[in-house]
């Protein structure tokens, strides 16, 4: 199951939702979530984004592909939204009006800068910027209770300047068991995101270490996803990500139907 995809939808998406399907089903995928990018009050006002004008006619496309594809792939409707402090409750209502099936709850700024831009890191130390980033995730989920899954828990590392280094995901590591136990206690899942083999760390995200710690202190649910903004990485490295899911204690993966978990054994 590949549960992060991005169509056109997404700005920063090159795949119609047709080649996305077209990808998964010669990859051997059997089930899909195409959660493309809502982020309301994206401080970058020259890149028009995906907003909730376009839900409908999202809905529709899905529903088409759903159609042309039935019998060989399963598509489920997701949304991987974008949380910051002042837009909590619109986030809520916008997860509460549409019939999803699946939610990604992300952390794309903090502060209002995305880790993706270099002022974000100027005067601090690499801890320090680690730790900013995950005390605004612990934050925002300990506030919001609208998704299933946190996405790429260690996002910032797919920016950060500073020199990569062995054990980078122990940066912020009380912290992050706190993301982690908050995630528990409120029914929620930790997503695998298998970008992070395409980075200089070539370990997904979060690192496998954190995987078996979310495991360790209890945690159940659990989705796989390629975070594929092009054809070629639809699916990508699945298998390997899998391989790791099974050696942190996971018998199963979850997928999601009108946001309800259902737990699929791992052959």
């Amino acid at each position: 199951m590949d549960y992060h995809i991005h169509s056109t939808y997404s700005v920063d998406s090159r795949m119609s939702m047709e080649e996305a399907c077209l990808s998964a089903i010669q990859a051997g995928v059997i089930e899909i979530a195409f959660t493309d990018h809502i982020d309301i009050d994206w401080p970058d006002t020259a890149v028009p984004p995906f907003d909730v004008g376009m839900l409908d006619k999202y809905f529709e496309d899905i529903e088409k592909m759903q159609d042309k594809f039935k019998g060989q792939l399963v598509i489920k409707k997701g949304i991987e939204i974008g949380l910051q402090p002042h837009i909590l409750d619109e986030c809520a209502d916008i997860v509460q009006s549409y019939p999803f099936d699946f939610v990604i709850a992300s952390v794309h700024l903090v502060g209002g800068v995305d880790p993706y831009l270099g002022g974000f890191y100027q005067g601090k130390t690499k801890e320090e910027t680690y730790e900013e980033y995950y005390e605004e995730i612990l934050r925002l989920i300990t506030s919001f209770d609208q998704f299933n899954v946190l996405g790429h828990l260690d996002y910032i590392k797919r920016y950060s300047p500073f020199p990569v280094e062995k054990n980078d995901h122990l940066l912020g590591i009380s912290l992050i068991d706190e993301i982690l136990k908050t995630l528990i206690d409120k029914g929620k899942g930790l997503e695998v995101n298998t970008s992070g083999y395409r980075h200089v760390s070539e370990t997904p995200m979060p690192h496998p270490d954190i995987i078996k710690r979310y495991r360790d202190l209890g945690g159940k649910i659990i989705t796989l996803g390629s975070d594929a903004h092009t054809p070629e990485h639809v699916a990508f490295r699945l298998e390997t990500a899998l391989k790791e899911i099974k050696r942190s204690g996971f018998d199963a993966l979850t997928s999601f139907t009108g946001m309800q978990p259902e737990f699929i054994i791992i052959p």
